[in-house]
C-alpha cells in the first residue's frame, strides 16, 4: 500500500456524463471541477479561457494550440454544429459579446461550460443573456462525505483512519499533499503552516474571480466564523467595533448568505435554539480547521507555530461531526439539524428532521472514541427528553453497545454501509 493518498475518488457527479443538453457547471475553485469534466466527458476538445484573454485549445489525442477569442468561438461553434462534446472551462472570463455566437449553435453537440464563480450563474440567467434557457446549471461543491469514505475504506490502515482522513480529504486539492503512513490528525499538525498559506490564497483567488480583491471585510468574516463564531449578531459586534462595517446584523446577515452562494460558508438549521435560526460554519472542514488554528495560533506567522494534537482532533472531531450529519440526513431523506442546548448545557450533535424540516426523525450523540455506558445512556435520554422519538449513537472507534432507549448504533463498518447505500442513492 502506497503512503501517498494518490487516488481516485469515485465521486457521485461522475454522471454527469450522462445529463443531456447543453450544461453549466460551477462552484468554489479548487473543488475537482476540471479534474472530473477531463475524466467523465467524451470531448472532442477542450478550451480554457485565460486571465490574458487567450485559449488555451487541446484536443482529444494530445495536440495543443493557443488562440485567440475570435478563432476559438467561431471553432466551438463549428464542433458543436458537427455534433461534437466541447467544454469550456473558466467560461466566467469569456466576454458576454462572444455569447451570442456560440448560441447559434444550440441545440447541436453538446456544450459544457464550466465557471469558478457564483457570478457566472446569475450571468447566464439574467434575462438578457443569449445563453438563457440553453445552459443546466450544474453545481459542484466539495467531495461528498460518504464518496470519500467509500475510496478510503479500501485504502487506510483502518476504518477509523478512513473516518477521519475522508472529513480533510473532501477538497481534492490537498490530496497530493498528505501520507497515509500518519493519522489525519498528524499531518494536520505537521503541516498546519504550508496549509494556512494555501488556504489564504485560495480564497484571494475566489475574490479576484469574483471581480473583486480578498477586502478586509470579507477577510475578517470567514475567520470570525472559523474562530467558532456562528450568530450574525456576534460577527456583527466585532466587525462594527473594529470600524469594518456599519448597519448592524442585517448587513452581516447578508454577507454570511453571498458566502453561502460562494460555497465558502454552509448554514446548518438549528432545531429549538433559542435566539437564532442557523448556525454558520465553514462549508469545507478542511478550511474550518486550518482557519480554527490559525485563529488561535497565528500559524500563518511562522513555520513552528505548530498547534497541539488535543486541539486538532477537538476541532477534527467537531467536522467530523457535523459530516455525519450530512451522511445521516441523505441516507434517512430528512434534513440536517442541529440543537444548541438552553443555558450552556451542550448540544445535540445531530438532529435528522423530516424532508419537510419539521418533524424530528432521529438524534444521534457522535464520539471519536468508544462510549462510556454512562455516557451513552445519558445521550440517549437527552434527545429523548426534547421530544424526539429516536435515538442513536455514532462512534469512529467501535461499534457502541446497545443502551436502552437506543434505536441504532453505528460504529465504523457500519458507517461505511451507509455511505455505499447514500453513494448508490445519490448517483
Amino acid at each position: 500500500m502506497s503512503n501517498r493518498l494518490e487516488l481516485t475518488i469515485t465521486r457521485r457527479e461522475g454522471a454527469i456524463g450522462k445529463l443531456p443538453g447543453w450544461i453549466l457547471v460551477y462552484g468554489r475553485r479548487k473543488v475537482g471541477k476540471t479534474f472530473l469534466l477531463r475524466r467523465v466527458l467524451n470531448w472532442s476538445h477542450y478550451f480554457v479561457i485565460t486571465r490574458a484573454a487567450n485559449v488555451l485549445v487541446e484536443e482529444r489525442g494530445g495536440a495543443i494550440s493557443w488562440m485567440g477569442l475570435d478563432a476559438a468561438t467561431k471553432l466551438i461553434g463549428e464542433l458543436l454544429k458537427d455534433g461534437r462534446v466541447v467544454v469550456v472551462d473558466e467560461f466566467q472570463r469569456l466576454p458576454v459579446e462572444y455569447w451570442e455566437l456560440i448560441s447559434l449553435s444550440h441545440p447541436n453537440g453538446k456544450l459544457v461550460a464550466s465557471g469558478s464563480s457564483f457570478g457566472i450563474v446569475q450571468k447566464v440567467f439574467e434575462k438578457r443573456s443569449p445563453l438563457l434557457g440553453l445552459l443546466s446549471p450544474f453545481r459542484m461543491d466539495i467531495i461528498g462525505y460518504g464518496d470519500t469514505l467509500l475510496s478510503l475504506s479500501e485504502i487506510c490502515p483502518s476504518l477509523k483512519d478512513a473516518l477521519l482522513w475522508s472529513v480533510v480529504v473532501r477538497d481534492p486539492w490537498v490530496i497530493p499533499m498528505f501520507s497515509i503512513k500518519n493519522s489525519a490528525a498528524t499531518e494536520l499538525c505537521n503541516k498546519a503552516y504550508f496549509l494556512a498559506a494555501t488556504v489564504t490564497g485560495l480564497i484571494g483567488e475566489v475574490f479576484e474571480e469574483e471581480g473583486r480583491s480578498l477586502t478586509r471585510i470579507y477577510d475578517a468574516v470567514l475567520r470570525l466564523v472559523g474562530e467558532g463564531l456562528w450568530k450574525p449578531a456576534e460577527v456583527a459586534g466585532v466587525l462594527t467595533s473594529n470600524g469594518l462595517v456599519s448597519g448592524g446584523v442585517s448587513t452581516v446577515t447578508g454577507l454570511l448568505d453571498r458566502l453561502t452562494n460562494m460555497g465558502l460558508l454552509e448554514k446548518i438549521v438549528l432545531w429549538k435554539t433559542r435566539g437564532s435560526r442557523y448556525y454558520f460554519k465553514h462549508r469545507s472542514p478542511l478550511l474550518s480547521i486550518i482557519h480554527y488554528l490559525d485563529q488561535k495560533l497565528n500559524i500563518a506567522e511562522g513555520v513552528h507555530n505548530k498547534p497541539e494534537m488535543d486541539l486538532v482532533l477537538s476541532r477534527l472531531g467537531m467536522e467530523f461531526q457535523f459530516c455525519m450529519g450530512e451522511l445521516m440526513a441523505e441516507h434517512l431523506g430528512g434534513k440536517r439539524s442541529y440543537m444548541m442546548l438552553p443555558r450552556g448545557e451542550g448540544d445535540i450533535d445531530i438532529v435528522i428532521l423530516d424532508s419537510k424540516g419539521r418533524a424530528p426523525l432521529i438524534g444521534y450523540e457522535v464520539k471519536l472514541g468508544h462510549f462510556e455506558s454512562g455516557e451513552a445512556r445519558s445521550a440517549v435520554e437527552v434527545i429523548h427528553s426534547y421530544g424526539i422519538p429516536r435515538a442513536g449513537l455514532i462512534s469512529a472507534s467501535g461499534k457502541p453497545k446497545k443502551v436502552s432507549g437506543s434505536y441504532e448504533e453505528l460504529g465504523p463498518e457500519e458507517l461505511v454501509s451507509v455511505a455505499r447505500q447514500v453513494y448508490k442513492k445519490n448517483r
